[in-house]
């Protein structure tokens, strides 16, 4: 082994970062040793089970050229901590976990492995309106204290990790496809900056990693091991959270769904799963029930849509006209059969009361 201090982190980001070097076969890896005595072994010659000898030979190559005191420079000023199974600090439902994360890198807080997490997931290519029940699952859920679980992409799970960070209250946890210091994609570089001030993201991947197709399925398994349940809010016929939904049966997590528009192919998916039997997600409550919390009469009272105090009889006209998403002004006058300056005004009094928010060319709830 050369001369150089290796550590037992520096070592576990090198191992994390060889060549078809997945889960699996670092679990292997790391069952009878440490990160360092791993690294120590395979510089001495040694060879896991079913490895050929050209990819052994690529890995002490790489592992001669490794820089380990650059890489815990990188760990100590970017704040990333790293964690194997061995240690008291590895998330327990990583370690017990039926297909292990033997090696896990996180930014932000520290995992709060005893507060209930429920994970949200869907498409990237989601609906408006999937995008908006996304947000109240997150907003809601963490407000009652449950940490929301996803993986930061586009879509629903983008969307539940706002509401959750909105809520300012149970910290989120964000297992992401490649490494923690990768921001993909990138339009979601503001979400991951407010995330890591009140919550985790982590990843199997080493620093640097980019978000190779494959890491995704593995990330799936994370998402479904951290979770107590599985809300798929939005889901194609076939994509990655239905992915996440078969890891989640294979660990025995509860799978609820929210139903879609026959006619929303982005709610195929989940259809789907409540025919075949899973329980609907119609509001926050629902998740609150089925995880036993005491708090669901409170959540019962946040999940009922604000007023204000005292609404003229237009305002409340137009108020119960946004029950479905953002909606135009036309599509308010015609749903509430006044005309378009009451329209106007009624909305102008919402939006003053915080009942509405204008997104620029349509209204929503707030």
């Amino acid at each position: 082994m050369p001369e150089r201090r290796w550590s037992e982190t520096a070592a576990a980001v090198a191992l994390a970062g060889l060549a078809k070097m997945g889960p699996t076969r670092l679990h292997n890896v790391l069952t009878e040793r440490s990160p360092l005595g791993a690294v120590e072994w395979i510089f001495a010659g040694g060879v896991p089970d079913r490895i050929p000898p050209p990819l052994a030979a690529a890995w002490r190559s790489a592992l001669h050229r490794f820089d380990p005191a650059a890489a815990d420079a990188w760990l100590s000023e970017s704040g990333t901590e790293v964690t194997w199974s061995a240690q008291p600090d590895h998330p327990v439902f990583l370690t017990n976990d039926v297909m292990p994360a033997p090696v896990l890198f996180r930014r932000g807080c520290l995992l709060d492995e005893i507060a209930p997490a429920v994970a949200v997931v869907g498409t990237r290519r989601a609906s408006g309106t999937g995008r908006e029940i996304a947000r109240e699952l997150g907003f809601g859920l963490a407000e009652a204290g449950v940490t929301v679980v996803s993986g930061l992409a586009l879509g629903i799970d983008g969307s539940a990790h706002e509401g959750a960070l909105l809520a300012g209250a149970a910290p989120p946890l964000a297992f992401v496809g490649g490494g923690v210091d990768v921001v993909y994609p990138k339009r979601h570089q503001d979400l991951w900056s407010r995330l890591l001030e009140v919550g985790t993201v982590a990843s199997e991947a080493p620093p640097g990693a980019q978000p190779a197709p494959w890491r995704f399925p593995a990330r799936n398994r994370l998402i479904a091991a951290a979770a107590d349940i599985v809300v798929v809010v939005e889901s194609r016929a076939a994509g990655g959270s239905l992915l996440t939904v078969d890891e989640a049966i294979r660990r025995d997590r509860q799978v609820m769904a929210v139903p879609g528009s026959l006619r929303n192919p982005a709610a195929v998916g989940t259809n789907t799963l409540l025919a075949d039997g899973c329980a609907p997600v119609l509001a926050v409550t629902d998740v609150l029930t089925a995880l036993g919390l005491n708090q669901v009469e409170r959540a019962k009272r946040r999940d009922q849509r604000e007023v204000p105090a005292s609404p003229s009889r237009s305002a409340a006209q137009v108020l119960s006209s946004c029950d479905d998403g953002p909606a135009s002004i036309d599509q308010l006058t015609c749903r509430s059969g006044l005309s378009v300056g009451e329209v106007l005004a009624a909305v102008s009094e919402l939006i003053a009361a915080g009942a509405l928010v204008d997104d620029g060319a349509r209204v929503r709830r707030a």
